[in-house]
């Protein structure tokens, strides 16, 4: 049976894991000198703050087109007490991490708990077991990598590749990121302040999926689209109007509209694409 290399370690946030002779010594991260920051673009010149995170959704399939455009990603920099960048940090090690459901679906943890991404409640179609969304590679020698959230080649860090096993649905008000099981804070931009931000990814699968019934998660049906019409009127602000602003502007507009009618309903974990 093939590993999903999403699938991460229950013990991973429960112990700081011994590192092999080949890891640099003393690479032991501090959260107090370690970040993330929203990025999206290029590399080389690339965009932060909220030109960055106006791109952070996505549909459950993690189709392309308007799901997770433009490279999005977080770039994490680990460091050590002394502020010294830690090199070869392993892909795996570097994670958002996600319970798969929520406490009355039986999953627990300190992930994010109410992003659906099992197939234990969604198994018609199988959705993949997602729990860690790990780095794209290793940390380099000023310490950083990257988590491109569609997927990545290793050979090209920050460049989104469609990983067909990188799927899931709703959303949380934090997506926390761990470090060797540090939890590292966000910075809005590389030389802002520790704290300034929290990751949080849109979903068009805007609703159901958190209980027990089966295969109501991690598609989008017409009760997203009920949501979406009477929960975000256009122009107003209501309690929900924050995940239904796809584009981040600050308003509910029949560009969002536009979004999430990108994603017809019943894209799900197999289709449009498959996987």
């Amino acid at each position: 049976m093939r590993t999903n290399r999403n699938v991460i370690a229950p013990l991973f946030i429960c112990a700081l894991v011994a590192l092999s002779a080949g890891d640099a010594v003393g690479a032991i991260p501090d959260p107090a000198q370690c970040y993330f920051v929203p990025q999206a673009g290029s590399i080389g010149a690339p965009s932060e703050s909220t030109n960055a995170t106006k791109w952070f959704r996505m549909c459950p399939n993690n189709d392309g087109g308007s799901s997770l455009p433009q490279n999005a990603r977080i770039k994490i920099v680990v460091r050590n007490t002394n502020g010294n960048p830690i090199p070869g940090v392993s892909p795996a090690d570097i994670c958002i991490l996600m319970n798969g459901g929520t406490s009355a679906q039986g999953f627990s943890g300190v992930g994010a708990d109410s992003v659906v991404s099992s197939g234990r409640w969604n198994p018609s179609p199988l959705c993949p077991e997602v729990r860690c969304v790990q780095a794209d590679s290793a940390t380099n020698n000023q310490g950083a990598t990257y988590i491109t959230f569609t997927g990545a080649n290793s050979s090209a860090p920050g460049i989104g590749v469609r990983d067909p096993m990188r799927k899931w649905g709703h959303y949380d008000s934090e997506l926390p990121v761990f470090v060797f099981g540090f939890k590292i804070p966000g910075r809005i931009t590389s030389s802002a302040a520790n704290g300034t931000y929290v990751l949080r990814i849109k979903n068009v699968d805007l609703t159901a999926g958190l209980g027990t019934g089966l295969n109501q998660g991690e598609r989008v049906t017409s009760a997203d689209f009920s949501v979406f019409s009477t929960q975000c009127p256009l122009g107003q602000a209501t309690p929900l109007s924050y995940w239904c602003d796809f584009d981040s502007n600050g308003t509910v507009t029949s560009a969002d509209f536009q979004i999430i009618s990108s994603h017809s309903e019943d894209h799900n974990c197999l289709a449009p694409n498959n996987p």
